[in-house]
């Protein structure tokens, strides 16, 4: 491991062996890894400088790279199963090359298919894609704010993707004005602000920030995970599509702020609207001259992600741009004292980044003072298709769920809920008696419940749980990085126990002690999260999932 850390700094991280290794795949119009021989092996061990071993087990690893290219790529996240996505994929395989993939962010009209020229088909209800035009099968986003003051959908209602559109409304002035100033006045602004990270674990962002800046070591780095893969959740996809400058702002005050020269946003390949978006800002805003200037080099680059859910918690991320496996390291150290290339580094998600700007503007004490005491500021919030006013919905902290509903509307047909999936497949299932629970990291972990990214995801009447569990253990399956055998192995236990044994007498003590074992011996969060919203299915709605 840190053999390979050592080659690759020495070429200033600018060129990772992954990238190398999907170029080198796509140069030679590799349907997938099958194709491969064992000269194209050796020759990309010996490009960059890994064992074979090593470039095998990358190649194996990531979806992008050892899978065959499809024509289609069909949306599995849970939002789009519920609306069909499974029979969608059996339809269109009988005219097109399809995958599944988890997730394409459409989750507020599903089901969501992508095109081999990166079109989005979004609540698809036909087998032939040749007969849909885009602009019949995708509705506009709904964006809203019940917040005081919009401050992360102020730039999303429109497209801000232009750089002289973006600078008119404000976008690296806050930037250029802290230039002026010191670091230090941003990192106290962070800490006094109790800005949390928004990615799911909800840590301090000042706290993060300081950690780095006064950590040993240069260069310095500043990653933004854009790998949003929650099912349900999308609000980072939108906000790098429609206010990308606003994202870079956020990346410079950061990069500012503790030292660092480089900048790297994490895109995931089911983005490919994103990504282009984000290079192009980039460019821009460099052509400008608003980064890289004499008084703070810095520069900002986009790294595409491979097809590794896992890849979106910060180690595994880091290990992925390096080149290797995306599995996750244990912790400590954190990555903001020893993070990519061994430098530290700081890791914060799109949303997280959009606030700082906002706060430097308002002030720390103004934006303190929204939301609740453990939850500053505001929270966008995806909800799903299952809705009857789907969409993004900016809220104070401190508001109900329940409330949150109430001005969604309700479900899509106007049948009562029984229940919401909240925060993705490693967040948490909710029945009605829970929803008065205020939208808040404080109030939220003291009942056990996470709030994650923010998605929301409506489980009408009728739904078919004893599938619903199927589809959470098959995704667990294929994403589980396979670092640990708890949830590499306990995932296909459990897997093959709902497909073929549930019919036993025991089944339902032996689904509760593999999720035991997978919670206390996992690494990370994925293995030790996911049996929780199973379990609370299987305690809400086990008769139907047993029967």
């Amino acid at each position: 491991m840190k053999t390979m850390r050592r080659y690759w700094e020495t070429h200033n991280g600018e060129v990772s062996p992954l990238l190398y290794i999907h170029d080198y795949l796509r140069s030679q119009d590799h349907p997938s890894s099958q194709f491969l021989e064992a000269s194209d092996y050796k020759f990309l061990a010996e490009k960059v400088g890994l064992p074979e071993v090593a470039v095998r087990g990358i190649i194996s690893y990531y979806a992008d790279l050892h899978q065959p290219h499809r024509e289609l790529r069909v949306c599995q996240g849970t939002s789009c199963i519920l609306a069909g996505a499974k029979d969608l994929q059996a339809n269109l395989e009988e005219q097109h090359s399809c995958k599944g993939v988890y997730c394409l962010g459409y989750c507020d009209r599903s089901p969501a298919v992508l095109d081999s020229q990166e079109r989005i088909f979004c609540g698809v209800a036909t087998q032939n894609l040749e007969k849909i035009s885009l602009t019949e099968s995708q509705k506009s986003l709904s964006v809203s704010c019940l917040a005081p003051q919009p401050i992360i959908t102020r730039r999303i209602t429109e497209d801000y993707a232009d750089l002289a559109k973006a600078r008119s409304v404000g976008v690296y002035s806050t930037f250029l004005k802290a230039l002026d100033g010191s670091p230090e006045n941003v990192l106290s602004s962070l800490e006094k602000s109790g800005l949390r990270g928004r990615g799911g674990a909800g840590f301090p962002t000042g706290k993060k920030w300081r950690s780095c800046a006064e950590a040993e070591g240069k260069p310095r780095y500043v990653v933004t995970n854009g790998d949003e893969g929650d099912p349900g959740s999308f609000i980072d996809r939108v906000l790098m599509e429609k206010d990308p400058h606003g994202v870079l702002e956020g990346i410079l005050l950061c990069g500012y702020a503790v030292g660092a020269s480089q900048g790297i946003v994490f895109i995931r390949s089911e983005y490919p609207q994103a990504i282009a978006t984000m290079r192009q800002a980039i460019d821009d805003a460099r052509n400008a001259g608003i980064f890289g200037a004499a008084n703070f080099p810095f520069e900002i680059s986009v790294f595409v992600g491979m097809g590794s859910y896992v890849c979106g918690e910060e180690t595994a991320m880091l290990n992925t741009i390096e080149g290797l496996r995306g599995e996750v390291q244990i912790r400590p150290p954190y990555p903001t004292v020893e993070g990519l290339y061994g430098k530290p580094t700081v890791v914060n998600n799109v949303e997280t980044l959009v606030n700082v700007a906002a706060i430097l503007d308002m002030g720390a004490a103004a934006y303190a003072n929204l939301g609740t005491t453990a939850s500053a500021g505001t929270k966008a919030m995806c909800l799903n298709y299952g809705f009857a006013r789907s969409g993004i919905v900016e809220v104070e902290f401190g508001m109900t769920l329940r409330e949150l509903m109430a001005a969604a509307g309700g479900s899509a047909d106007g049948q009562p809920l029984e229940a919401i999936l909240l925060g993705g497949p490693m967040g948490s299932l909710l029945t009605p008696e829970q929803w008065d629970l205020p939208i808040c990291y404080g109030a939220m972990s003291a009942q056990g419940i996470q709030l994650g990214h923010g998605g929301l995801v409506a489980l009408p009447q009728g739904t078919d749980y004893r599938a619903l569990l199927e589809h959470w253990l098959e995704f667990m399956v294929d994403e589980s990085c396979g670092k640990c055998v708890p949830c590499r192995l306990g995932s296909h236990k459990a897997l093959n126990l709902v497909r073929d044994r549930l019919h036993q007498k025991d089944s339902r003590s032996q689904l509760e002690r593999l999720f035991n074992v997978m919670e206390q011996g996992s690494l990370c969060a994925f293995g030790q999260s996911m049996p929780v919203p199973m379990r609370q299915m299987i305690e809400h709605f086990g008769d139907r999932i047993f029967s």
